[in-house]
């Protein structure tokens, strides 16, 4: 009896999954211990995950990502930069230095690498008072804040370009991620943070076999990392200060050619630094892809034409192409992405091949992202019963005629009204001859 009932059970359960359609579900974002952290798409800058990503937080040294940038848009590579007594002796005891000696000389590629890849301060000095305008770091960082300005970066402000903790030196996730976007556009730039080791030169005050190893080991140990949701980690950079915590602003790259940021701020440890980066980042790549959402040409509709020779139709198509980064998951796709076509009904000939007739609108998550013109496939040609009831209107409503009309009209009145005056005053004058022959007669005949 218990066999029957567990074999009954099973086969209930069996065709319950065979009825009932295998659904995934969409994969929510990490639950990580960062205080702050955001994901995007390299590309469009889409947001993927994000947690208070508009707090302000201490960069640390993820700041040297702005100085790295001002500096590649306001100097040459192979511009040499002296070390002043002033960018080496006010970086702390405590925070990084590659050793750099006062009145050392270093080219830009060189200072560049050692803050990138070491995160070396006082390399980050010495470019900012060789490149400020007036020799100042002070000077370097008004450039600093003037670019965040138009990066568009609401919720930043430098005070120094290697990140030391000072109050007024801070910024969120979400402006990171857009720093970190617009720096990786640089190719030198994108070379430099996806490095794990380089060499420096002689200088004037040092053989190049002098520098001491420590001074040039990478810092970003995520470029080491293995994944099989993208293929390389493509850079940026790590800080921290005991305010700041842990971070780290990251980039990779899947076969497919998706690129992604994320940035994780506050963590506790170099362990949960670079688990939790590595977590965002595949979270990414598992749940969403860069899908062509409509192609150029691609068929949309037919639809009735009036007054077309033959009763031709139209066929509509789409005249470009949008792709978007979305949810790998259909459901979650379709619950987010909506098109929203506008064609400009009712449609009558004639109509050019490529004329514009409508276009469809593109919509994630409520939000506009794009919008395709739709066109006419083929010609379309007007009856020429048409024409000339089209004609007949046009000289009717034409101004000049109806003006023609009105004065032909009048004219016309005018006529008739003095063909009665006329007629009138010849009646009276009739009268008038009448009278006089009349009176004339009689008094003859008194006489």
């Amino acid at each position: 009896m218990k066999a029957k009932l567990f074999s009954i059970y099973t086969l209930l359960i069996l065709f319950f999954f065979v009825i009932t359609p295998f659904q995934t579900f969409a994969e929510a974002p990490p639950e990580l211990t960062a205080k702050a952290y955001i994901l995007i798409d390299m590309e469009t800058g889409q947001v993927l995950a994000e947690k208070d990503a508009d707090v302000q937080r201490s960069p640390a040294s993820t700041t040297k990502i702005m100085t790295a940038l001002v500096a590649l848009e306001n100097a040459d590579l192979d511009d040499e930069m002296i070390a002043s007594e002033n960018a080496i002796n006010s970086v702390p005891y405590d925070y990084v230095r590659a050793g750099i000696k006062i009145g050392e000389i270093l080219t830009l590629r060189d200072l560049l690498n050692l803050m990138l890849i070491t995160s070396a301060n006082e390399a980050s000095n010495i470019i900012a008072e060789n490149v400020s305008g007036d020799g100042t770091m002070e000077g370097f960082t008004r450039m600093m804040n003037q670019k965040a300005a138009e990066l568009g970066l609401t919720g930043t402000h430098f005070t120094n370009s290697s990140g030391l903790e000072e109050e007024g030196h801070y910024t969120t996730a979400r402006d990171l991620a857009i720093m970190a976007r617009a720096a990786m556009q640089n190719e030198t730039f994108r070379e430099i943070v996806g490095s794990r080791e380089f060499s420096l030169p002689d200088t004037n005050m040092r053989k190049s076999s002098e520098w001491k190893i420590g001074h040039l080991t990478y810092t970003n140990e995520l470029l080491t990392s293995r994944s099989k949701y993208y293929s390389k980690v493509t850079g940026v950079k790590t800080g921290y200060t005991e305010k700041a915590g842990l971070c780290l602003v990251a980039s990779a790259v899947n076969p497919d050619g998706l690129e992604l940021i994320s940035v994780v701020l506050g963590t506790e440890s170099k362990t949960l630094q670079f688990e939790e980066s590595q977590k965002l980042l595949e979270y990414g790549f598992r749940n969403f892809s860069k899908r062509e959402l409509v192609k150029k040409g691609e068929f949309v509709g037919r639809y009735e034409v009036a007054d077309a020779v033959d009763g031709k139709k139209l066929d509509v198509i789409t005249n470009g192409s949008l792709s978007y980064i979305v949810p790998l998951n259909d459901e979650e796709f379709k619950n987010t992405v909506k098109k929203v076509p506008i064609i400009n009904e009712p449609f009558a000939a004639p109509i050019e091949q490529g004329q514009v007739v409508g276009k469809i609108e593109y919509y994630y998550n409520n939000n506009l992202i794009g919008s395709i013109d739709l066109i006419a496939n083929e010609s379309i040609e007007k009856t020429t019963i048409a024409i000339l009831r089209d004609k007949y209107r046009e000289i009717i409503s034409d101004e000049r005629f109806i003006l023609g009309v009105k004065l032909t009209g009048a004219a016309i009145v005018t006529i008739i009204i003095l063909g009665f005056i006329i007629r009138i005053i010849r009646k009276r004058n009739s009268r008038r001859k009448r009278y006089s022959y009349y009176s004339s007669r009689k008094n003859h005949y008194r006489f």
